[in-house]
């Protein structure tokens, strides 16, 4: 195996046991993995449009839709009402509910630490570096599958 064909083996590995990992966190709130991701875009992005939840998550209108009422439905969104118009309509994730996934996320942070002293802040630049480098060519990727 050449040293790319074990990198991108690596790689693959990686983001397979992390999809796992967060289907585990999924259903530990009680969420399907795609309601859990839409779910973790409120909390990183903050209030929004249906219709950019789903522009961000790639999904149809219909499809957003059904994930907000399942969010809703399980307490972890609400829809609001903006002002003077009512038509205007924002998504937002509920009071604590960030607070019940970063729980879920202890133990990665946790195991996460123990790994990130062995490296030098050297390295730690690189590594990280790497991951944003690897989530522009995910979002490449993505955008060319979609477009195909």
């Amino acid at each position: 195996m050449s040293r790319l064909e074990e990198q991108s083996y690596n790689f693959r590995e990686f983001t397979f046991e992390l999809i796992r990992y967060q289907q585990a966190i999924a259903e530990k709130l009680g969420l399907n993995l795609t309601d859990f991701k839409a779910l973790g875009l409120l909390h990183r992005q903050g209030d929004m449009t249906p219709k950019d939840l789903a522009h961000r998550t790639g999904m149809s209108a219909a499809a957003t839709t059904t994930i907000i009422d399942r969010l809703e439905k399980a307490g972890y969104a609400e829809r609001k009402r903006g002002g003077r118009d009512r038509r205007s309509l924002s998504i937002h994730a509920t009071e604590g509910s960030e607070k019940k996934v970063e729980r879920c996320y202890k133990s990665l942070r946790d195991l996460t630490e123990t790994q990130l002293v062995l490296y030098s802040e050297k390295d730690l630049k690189v590594i990280s570096n790497y991951l944003l480098r690897a989530t522009k060519v995910f979002r490449e990727a993505t955008a060319k599958l979609e477009n195909n």
